[in-house]
């Protein structure tokens, strides 16, 4: 995360050997100089100026391991341990002048969803420290649109299951209200018959046609021919003679 940058190390690595040149300048006049006032100043100066050296290595190496454990507490799995960059002090001793920790920032495969969850752990690593640094806040912008990007391919996956589904709801539904008309219409009716009678109903007419002069092999009896004896009964049955000479046609239906 934190990457050194070369202008940091170098000014603490400056800073230290601007004051060992100090102090070996000071040891060759303490050699060659009888004047004890103006050692003693001299070394007294020196002194100041160590203690000032040890002072911003000091506040720089705690600076340097609070930033880049800030980092890989919050980054977990996804942070490697940190790593620093150190300089020796006047005193001896080593102080953290630069670190980094890294941080992955690649997508999980196949799983958006652990990939989302993935992106918020590392913006939250990178911007973790009090004062991130321009490396940081760029991890951050790279987390953040890895999340985008899983965000949106969740939002198609499920927009895509939805529709198939909705498909998949549909085609049953259309089954299941066939089936359920099929099973609820009533059965036609069928007619029943005694035997010997159609099953069917049965349409058929029949008509009555005589000619305008009609011979029949009966004699004329009463006094009255053929001809008004048939008119008489056709007016008894309400019915016109002579007929005309298509016929009276009479329908029935059975």
């Amino acid at each position: 995360m934190e990457t050194p940058s070369v202008s940091s190390s170098t000014r603490y690595a400056r800073l230290v050997q601007d004051y060992r040149d100090k102090e070996r300048a000071a040891a060759s006049v303490s050699a060659s100089v009888a004047e004890e006032a103006d050692i003693a100043s001299e070394t007294a100066l020196l002194e100041l100026e160590k203690k000032q050296v040890i002072s911003e290595l000091s506040k720089r190496d705690q600076e340097v391991r609070t930033h880049e454990e800030a980092h890989a507490s919050v980054g977990g799995r996804y942070a490697s341990a940190p790593s620093y960059d150190m300089t020796e002090g006047p005193d001896g001793r080593e102080y953290a002048v630069g670190g980094q920790v890294t941080i992955d920032t690649s997508p999980v495969p196949d799983d958006p969803e652990a990939t989302l969850d993935k992106s918020q752990v590392v913006e939250r690593a990178a911007l973790a420290p009090a004062q991130p640094s321009e490396q940081d806040l760029k991890v951050a912008a790279e987390a953040r649109a890895m999340g985008n990007e899983a965000r949106i391919e969740i939002r198609e996956r499920d927009f895509s299951e939805r529709v198939a589904e909705s498909g998949n709801t549909d085609d049953s539904s259309d089954a299941g209200s066939i089936d359920e008309s099929s099973q609820n219409e009533p059965d036609e009716p069928s007619l029943q018959f005694p035997s010997g009678i159609y099953k069917e109903p049965k349409s058929f007419s029949f008509g009555l046609s005589f000619p305008q002069s009609f011979v029949g092999s009966h004699e004329s009896t009463a006094g009255m021919t053929v001809a008004q004896q048939l008119k008489d009964r056709f007016d008894t049955m309400g019915l016109s003679f002579p007929p005309q000479p298509l016929g009276q046609q009479v329908a029935v239906t059975v």
